[in-house]
């Protein structure tokens, strides 16, 4: 059985509560930033790294290996070497410029777009900006979250070697995205950047955002409900990819911002966009109401076609061009007795195999023929929620938020409360058993004033947040925006059930979706 080891400091040591002291605290990522060129100035400049055991070729992001278009990277004995990307390795390694106070700490580092990130022996991220430029460019600093990209330093949740990984997407490179259907939509000029970390058993995703702020309370929903257990992780341009020890694979295309998340920036809608447009720019989809807005809930996990051969835990993902669906998806294997990788684009049907004769990084996972993806579920999140579904004649729902831009996380419902704005309990209660506030849908239950029960889906999207919180549900409310989801067979045929019928006509106003917010802690579920 795989397991993620632990990664603490020496026995009787204490983490460190800063990053190191050397490292510069201003950043570059300012943006849009400079469009990435690749050019080499000041690459013959860096001093040559003689006598090290410098990989030969770089194919997977590892702890150690890692790559961008323009560039290739390795963690060698603390320091951080690069070279040209070119095929064959046939450019020399060269040291890049690190921080003095850096030098033989660094454990690992990841790399995608135009950012690499390093991380210590206490998971401290420090991050090199401007790696898919020149070499002149490159820029170290410690500064990392809220805000915008001034927080005081991050640590990496989960920092074991190989379930933590960089994921960048650049108004440059990947350049766009698309929603759950399939729509695209553009990359801010701020980028998409998170570092995804597994955590605990490996059923949470657990992620670090600069521009959100420095604790652990953001999280991809994983596979299955949040209950798939993996044991490795890699990230790259807003996908990420997780294996179990039995080798099933997943990916989903994730990020804060394409999630519902930021109604500063973004547009959402739970409604259809059906005969609208996509803008063609990022200020036109956030202005122009005749383009079609993000459609929620967020894009959910694909679960990927079983690999035909040997494999270990080192999985990979990266971009290999503009659009969200170049990708490419790498895991270290073997293929009649020969070392090299499994790889294939990420909608591809099936598996090719590329020999490279050297060393399998990673973990031998025993690779069944068959989805063994249920056989070790993490226990359901604990927290089963009722509340009253308010009145709808003055309900203040999701989507009238998100229409006007207002960040539902900063609505005091007190406010409300005085404005009118909240009424009476409707007669109609919703129940939803171990809810999981990192979900994006779950299955919930709404109790007609009969008695009659309704079955329904419940779409959440975390809250845009400027101050700490702790991971989860506790006492301190944690406000989401979401949408409650008649599904489309039971709408389709809700003639033949009185209560359900009802149930549309009054309260979801003869929709099958219906914006809402909600807040949560663990014991109580407010929905307004």
């Amino acid at each position: 059985m795989v397991t993620l080891a632990t990664a603490a400091p020496p026995a009787g040591a204490e983490p460190a509560s800063r990053p190191a002291s050397c490292v510069p605290f201003g950043t570059a990522q300012l943006p849009p930033g400079v469009p990435s060129t690749g050019t080499r100035d000041g690459f013959a400049a860096l001093p040559e790294a003689v006598g090290v055991a410098a990989p030969a070729s770089v194919e997977l992001r590892t702890q150690t290996t890692q790559f961008n278009r323009f560039w290739d990277f390795a963690l060698v004995d603390g320091a951080v070497l690069a070279r040209p990307r070119v095929h064959g390795g046939t450019e020399p390694w060269r040291y890049a410029p690190l921080p003095e106070c850096l030098r033989g700490i660094l454990v690992g580092i990841s790399v995608d777009d135009d950012e690499l990130v390093a991380i210590d022996g206490d998971g401290w991220i420090y991050t090199l900006d401007n790696v898919s430029h020149s070499p002149l460019l490159w820029n170290w600093t410690s500064a990392f979250g809220a805000p915008l990209w001034a927080g005081s330093g991050q640590r990496v949740a989960g920092p074991v070697p190989g379930t933590w990984a960089l994921s960048v997407s650049s108004p440059w490179d990947n350049q766009t995205y698309v929603d759950a259907d399939g729509r695209i939509h553009h990359v801010g000029l701020g980028k998409m950047t998170m570092v995804p970390s597994l955590t605990g058993d490996g059923s949470r995703i657990t992620y670090a955002d600069p521009w959100l702020p420095n604790d652990d309370s953001y999280e991809i929903g994983g596979p299955l409900g949040g209950r798939f257990r993996a044991v490795a992780l890699s990230s790259a341009g807003s996908t990420t990819f997780v294996t179990n020890e039995f080798g099933d694979m997943y990916t989903r295309n994730f990020d804060f911002d394409a999630a519902g998340s930021d109604s500063v920036f973004f547009r959402y809608s739970w409604d259809s966009q059906d005969g609208k447009p996509s803008a063609p720019n990022l200020f036109a989809e956030l202005l122009n109401r005749d383009y079609a807005a993000i459609r929620l809930p967020a894009q959910d996990w694909v679960h990927q076609p079983k690999i035909p051969g040997e494999i270990t835990s080192a999985v990979s993902v990266h971009s290999t061009g503009v659009g969200p669906g170049a990708r490419e998806l790498r895991v270290a294997g073997r293929s009649g007795g020969t070392t090299g990788f499994w790889h294939k684009d990420l909608h591809a049907d099936s598996w090719q195999f590329t020999a490279t004769g050297v060393e399998l990084p990673g973990a031998p996972l025993e690779n069944s023929p068959h989805d063994r993806s249920a056989e070790t579920l993490a226990p359901p999140a604990p927290w089963n929620l009722s509340t009253s579904l308010p009145a709808r004649d003055t309900l203040v729902d999701g989507q009238f938020l998100l229409d006007v831009g207002l960040p539902y996380s900063l609505v005091d419902p007190r406010l409300l409360d005085q404005a009118g704005l909240h009424a009476g309990p409707s007669g109609y209660r919703l129940s939803i058993d171990h809810f999981d506030p990192a979900a994006t849908t779950r299955n919930g239950v709404v109790t007609a004033p009969d008695g009659a029960a309704i079955d329904v889906l419940v779409h959440t999207a975390d809250g845009l947040r400027f101050a700490p919180r702790g991971a989860g549900l506790d006492a301190d409310p944690r406000h989401l925006v979401g949408a409650i989801e008649v599904p489309q067979e039971q709408f389709d045929a809700r003639g033949g059930d009185p209560a359900l019928d009802a149930f549309v006509r009054d309260w979801m106003r003869g929709e099958r979706i219906a914006p809402i917010t909600l807040s949560a802690t663990d014991t109580d579920l407010v929905v307004r």
